[in-house]
């Protein structure tokens, strides 16, 4: 340690007595405040000032006064003690008898040398009364810093105490607690612990515990005071019953205990409990809920126990459950439990909801209330306010797709161009990676080139498909065999050219039909539009591409990137047809597609919808709970004039194996017949051999024409007009494009331009719809969506031939029907009964059939006509019979397709013994638009037993067939057993034999039947069949074996 000198002011008195020259008396007394540093308990630092006493020491006779010791110290001190570089020790012994006087050399120590210097100075024991001291005759140090040591004690360390506050005796100023106080509840009534251990039992100890409760957003209130003393060492908080209670529910109650030692006004600083909800605990309080999440859950957690009221045994906690705002779904409105300890957890989950509007991200507030119920507990009756939960919904675009004449293809991420796909076949044009949801499309060849003519989509369980590449007719249907989800709808609109396809998740795939004339024939295009929702945001792939919304720019011309099935990415021209590398990957095998799907599982292998709630209350505070399975979903839409739909019901009556009973049908309700297996077909087309035509087209139509009326409907048809002035960043360039191609390859304008301007027509509805800042105030004071648009929305634009007024077609003369498609003279016809006219029974439920026609009109008004069929006895029609004529209800399914309900089906496949069998029976079927002008065509429409019978699908007459059987008429194929004799099977030509592989009955061991003389014994033969079979028994020979016991 380096040397350096400093002086210290001592503080001292001089004591000088009668007799001058005694030193007991005539003395320098050093009690300065800063005396007890010259111990040897007391060590100089390396950043602190060092003691030293030369300079300004005076030579004379000293006496210390210090609660560390007063006398100089007679060994070696450590190094660095005494406040000093060189502390001074005295190296002998006191004097022993009172006014001795003796000579002691002392050293001075420095480093690890104890004596490195030394001298002698003169020490003297003095008394004074009945105290005894010594007194030192000093010299100033001879170096510097060097100090005399006076003492050895310390200072007690903080937090101890002592009489004069140094050592020895130095114990705690109060009592100590290891760690902090604990608070718990009983398992079964509302009783609080408090509890906390001292460090040390003292019975001399005192501990003042203080309850406290803490409100939400309220200051706390004292709740308890007592004080414990000794060994107790638990507080007790509790209710009383029948008076003011000491504690509500739903808040933290926490302790703070004061120690301290009776008698002393030291006082332990407060040792707090950590807080305790006495409550339901909910968590989290505050959660980011984004549309594209799954739900999130929120916990409720019991931390005490659920308590009745006096002398009640049973009873039950309900929270209810309101939310501000319905911009998310609960799964519940209320959330019990029963009475029972704490640590009861329940769950609620939360949902965003998928508005698919463009409307923010929003914070919104779930609030708590508990149901006032008698048996309940007052104290969980009389409770404080139960923390709300903050919700911060994220708002999530949603994704388009659309594909439309020859096709063309708007990816999910593109606004301004598209890409041709050229190819026929089935592909996948949309499909999402985070879910089962696929949209697959059928092209077949329309002059050189490909166009859309069906669409299959799957969501879950559910598949349904729309197609016209088999009939040029568009036909519906439901090809899964569970009931339809809840959300899962199939929408037909009034003119039968618009199908919509909605499923739970709020994804949508519309389809518009449009008729293209071709070779003296016509036959229908689809334009398709794939809408999906915030959960497949980056999670799609497929011809639509992957939905990430990076958009290059706005500019139509830039090129934009494709991703195949195996990853590879493609760089695609715009306006062009994309490579084949890229669209060929999504192309699928045939027999492999969704068109091919027959029903999958009886059981629902995919997890199907919820109900979701809102719950909300009234003005008098009274819940008011919506649950269904589509509150998740909450899409705006039009529903103006004639503009509805109607939906189409599957015509399955099984829900994931559960039976359920015929359904009543209401007005906007139509059930699709059952097609079975006559839906299916092989589709394997060649593909177009890619020559493109150019202007003028063989009808005449030059390249001038085209972009003259393609630009005039898009620009001057009603829905053109309105949609350009109220979205103007909406570009028709891309509509304008596609249309003069599709007029060219197509060679016909009108195909051209009402499918662009449908493609035009669906984008603006979107639009729309979704974006907020186009919304207006109505007369109701909501905000709606702009109603120009709406208004405008008619079916086809009124196909040319009328004016679209509050979206609803006001035909001109001449013209009828809700699209004006159909010429006032022109009158319905019926072309044919769907699938020839035949309908298996062993197939389908034969309880409705397709009607084919044309120059339908939509409304309630649509009526069939049957006339029952006679067979004679080799199961041929009988034409001279007039069968009884019944008039049924008929509904549109499509502009070509009525349905006809069956009023009967005549053919039994239930076997009766005496009711004899009928294997074949039909119906003459005639349409009216009216219900009371009939077509003059009729078709038939034969139901039979395909198990002993083969129809001809032109003359729809019978005949048995060889490899079958019939019992009492009814049919049995070839190999089923006879239905009142299984050993019995049939092996055709109406013939039965016995059975050669039929297993005998199995006996089983038994021990013997023992019975009393005269007395009944009833038994059963230990047999069974290994067919599990019924048996016949015979018993051939009994032998009795009878004793007697004397």
């Amino acid at each position: 340690m380096p040397w350096f000198y400093c002086s210290i002011v001592i503080s001292v008195s001089l004591i000088i007595g009668a007799n001058s020259q005694d030193p007991c008396k005539d003395h320098i007394v050093d009690n300065s405040t800063n005396v007890w540093q010259r111990s040897t308990g007391f060590l100089a630092l390396s950043d602190t000032a060092v003691r030293c006493d030369r300079q300004g020491f005076k030579t004379g006779w000293y006496r210390f006064k210090s609660n560390a010791g007063s006398e100089m110290p007679t060994s070696c001190p450590p190094q660095n003690a005494c406040g000093t570089n060189g502390p001074i020790w005295m190296n002998g012994l006191h004097p022993d008898t009172i006014g001795q006087t003796k000579t002691v050399p002392v050293c001075v120590r420095f480093q690890s040398a104890c004596c490195k210097d030394t001298f002698n100075i003169d020490v003297k024991k003095c008394q004074e009364g009945n105290e005894e001291f010594y007194v030192y005759n000093l010299l100033p140090a001879p170096g510097c810093p060097e100090s005399y040591c006076i003492g050895s004690e310390t200072q007690c360390p903080e937090g101890k105490l002592s009489p004069n506050g140094f050592t020895p005796g130095c114990t705690d100023q109060y009592p100590r607690l290891s760690g902090i106080p604990t608070v718990t509840v009983d398992q079964k009534v509302l009783n609080f612990t408090c509890k906390f251990t001292p460090q040390y039992p003292n019975s001399n100890a005192k501990h003042q515990v203080l309850w406290y409760g803490a409100p939400p957003n309220a200051n706390r209130k004292l709740l308890k005071k007592e004080t414990l003393q000794g060994t107790a060492h638990q507080s007790y908080l509790y209710n009383k019953q029948a008076e003011d209670l000491t504690f509500l529910s739903m808040q933290d109650i926490y302790c703070e205990v004061h120690s301290y030692f009776a008698n002393s006004a030291t006082v332990t600083d407060k040792k707090r409990s950590d807080f305790f909800y006495a409550g339901i605990k909910i968590s989290p309080q505050t959660m980011i809920l984004k549309e594209s999440d799954g739900p999130k859950d929120i916990t409720f957690k019991t931390t005490v126990p659920i308590t009745c009221g006096p002398g009640i045994t049973s009873c039950k906690l309900v929270i209810e459950v309101a939310q501000t705002v319905k911009d998310f779904v609960l799964s519940f409105c209320t959330v019990s439990f029963d009475n029972g300890g704490p640590g009861q957890v329940k769950t609620l989950s939360v949902d965003a909801k998928r508005d698919f509007l463009d409307d923010g991200d929003k914070t919104l507030k779930i609030t708590f209330s508990i149901q006032r119920r008698l048996r309940l507990s007052e104290w969980w009756i009389n409770h404080e306010s139960i923390p709300e939960v903050t919700v911060n919904t994220q708002d999530v675009a949603t994704g388009q797709c659309q594909s439309w004449g020859d096709p063309h293809i708007v990816p999910f991420n593109e606004i301004t161009t598209y890409y041709d796909h050229m190819r026929v076949g089935d592909y996948i044009l949309a499909k999402s990676n985070a879910r089962l949801f696929e949209v697959q499309t059928r092209s077949f060849q329309c002059g050189t080139v490909a166009c859309n003519c069906a669409v299959a989509v799957r969501e879950g369980d559910d598949v349904m498909i729309v197609d016209s590449c088999r009939t040029g007719i568009p036909r519906a249907r439901f090809a899964s065999t569970v009931e339809p989800q809840p959300g899962s709808i199939m929408e037909r609109s009034t003119n039968g050219k618009q199908f919509t396809l909605k499923f739970p998740s709020g994804s949508q795939v519309i389809v518009d039909i449009f008729r293209w004339f071709a070779f003296s024939d016509y036959y229908w295009l689809f334009t398709i539009t794939v809408l999906v929702p915030p959960e497949d945001y980056r999670n799609t792939s497929g011809l639509c591409g992957n939905w990430d919304q990076i958009i290059p720019n706005n500019n139509p011309n830039t090129p934009f990137n494709m991703k195949s099935k195996d990853g590879t990415v493609y760089e695609v021209a715009p306006r062009t047809i994309a490579p084949t590398g890229f669209t060929e990957s999504w192309k699928l095998s045939p027999g492999t597609s969704l068109f091919y799907y027959r029903g999958g599982p009886k059981k629902c292998h995919h997890k199907r919808t919820h109900k979701k709630c809102f719950c909300d209350t009234n003005a008098h505070m009274n819940q008011q709970i919506n649950c269904t399975a589509n509150n998740v979903v909450d899409r705006p839409q039009y529903n103006n004039g004639n503009n509805g739909f109607q939906k189409l019901l599957s015509p399955v009556s099984e829900h994931c194996g559960r039976r359920r009973k015929r359904r009543d049908i209401g007005d906007d309700e139509i059930v699709l017949p059952d097609d079975g297996e006559d839906a299916f077909y092989f589709y394997d087309p060649p593909q177009p051999n890619g020559t493109l035509p150019s202007f003028p087209t063989p009808n005449g139509i030059t390249e001038q024409q085209a972009d003259q009326e393609c630009d005039q409907i898009l620009r001057q048809s009603d829905i053109g007009k309105v949609c350009l002035k109220m979205i103007p960043d909406l570009g028709i360039d891309q509509y304008k494009h596609s249309c003069k191609f599709d007029a060219m390859v197509l060679d016909d304008l009108n195909a051209a331009k009402f499918s662009s301007l449908g493609v035009l027509k669906n984008e603006c509805e979107e639009k729309a719809l979704k974006n907020l800042s186009l919304w207006e105030t109505g007369q109701n004071g909501n905000l709606q969506p702009p109603q120009a648009v709406g208004n405008a929305l008619c079916p086809n634009d009124c196909s040319g031939k009328g004016k679209c007024v509050n979206s609803t077609c006001v035909c001109d003369a001449g013209y009828l029907s809700t699209d004006c498609s159909i010429q006032t003279g022109d009158k319905p016809t019926l072309e044919k009964v769907a699938f020839n006219g035949l309908c298996d029974i062993r197939n389908k439920d034969c309880l409705r059939t397709r009607v084919v026609g044309k120059n339908f009109v939509n409304s309630p008004k649509l009526a069939c006509q049957t006339n029952k069929l006679k067979f004679t006895t080799d199961h041929g029609i009988d034409t001279t019979f007039n069968g009884e004529s019944t008039v049924q209800k008929s509904q549109l399914l499509s502009f070509a397709e009525l349905t006809c309900d069956i009023p009967n089906v005549p053919v039994d496949i239930m076997f009766s013994s005496t009711q004899k069998g009928i294997p074949v029976g039909g119906f003459d079927i005639r349409l009216s638009n009216d219900g009371n002008s009939f077509t003059s065509q009729s078709s038939q429409f034969v139901i039979y037993d395909s198990k002993c019978l083969i129809c001809d699908a032109a003359s729809h007459n019978c005949r048995w067939k060889d490899d079958s059987c019939r019992v009492n008429n009814y049919c049995f194929a070839n190999g089923e057993s006879h239905p009142t004799d299984w050993c019995k099977k049939c092996v055709g030509q109406n013939t039965f034999t016995a059975r050669k592989d039929n297993l005998a009955p199995v006996f089983r061991t038994s021990t013997p039947y023992k019975v009393f003389k005269h007395a009944r014994m009833n038994f059963t033969i230990p047999v069974s069949d290994p067919e599990q079979k019924r048996t016949s028994r015979q018993i051939g020979v009994a032998i009795f074996v009878i004793s007697e016991k004397k």
